[in-house]
């Protein structure tokens, strides 16, 4: 039964990522590579788990990443970093707040969202559209974790590869300590 529900979850989450925008993934993974530092911000939940997973894996790749109110306290943000923002309906406080405190210091951002016309698409410098349906195995709001999470994984290994990391020397940088 558990395998059905995976099958299902699996299928909903091709088709959001059959609909994106494979151009868009490619200019925000090499703004990434150009970058001095790449901040993340996402308001609580999944969008937010999944980006501090991506953060993390570009601390792997030798990125400068911050989850920001993360600890360590993060550095000032300046032009020419990246800013990326996960919003299901791009009208979360959190985003918002940190995009208008980054128009003043001229910061642009990338948006991962849901929603057309949202406060927080009409000021991004890129935006990836999540088609996300709704359906009888999974609302449209997990569809659109499930699909950024593998939206992340995929900048990553695009960008591992650009960087010419191979998979030996990423295993190293995996936690060892345990």
């Amino acid at each position: 039964m558990l395998n059905e529900y995976c099958a299902k979850a699996i299928n909903g989450t091709r088709q959001v990522l059959e609909t994106l925008d494979y151009k868009t993934i490619e200019k925000i993974a090499d703004r990434i590579i150009n970058s001095d530092n790449v901040f993340v911000v996402a308001d609580v939940g999944r969008p937010g788990l999944a980006l501090m997973c991506f953060a993390q894996r570009l601390r792997q790749l030798g990125i400068r990443s911050y989850h920001l109110e993360e600890s360590p306290p993060t550095p000032s943000v300046h032009e020419g970093d990246v800013v990326l923002i996960a919003s299901v309906d791009g009208e979360d406080q959190t985003p918002i707040t940190f995009m208008k405190k980054g128009k003043e210091l001229h910061i642009d951002y990338d948006l991962f969202t849901m929603a057309r016309g949202s406060s927080l698409e009409k000021d991004a410098s890129e935006m990836l559209y999540f088609n996300c349906p709704d359906t009888q195995e999974l609302v449209a709001e997990e569809y659109f974790e499930l699909a950024l999470f593998v939206v992340c994984e995929t900048m990553i290994m695009y960008i591992q590869d650009k960087l010419g990391r191979s998979r030996e020397r990423m295993q190293q940088e995996l936690p060892n300590i345990f």
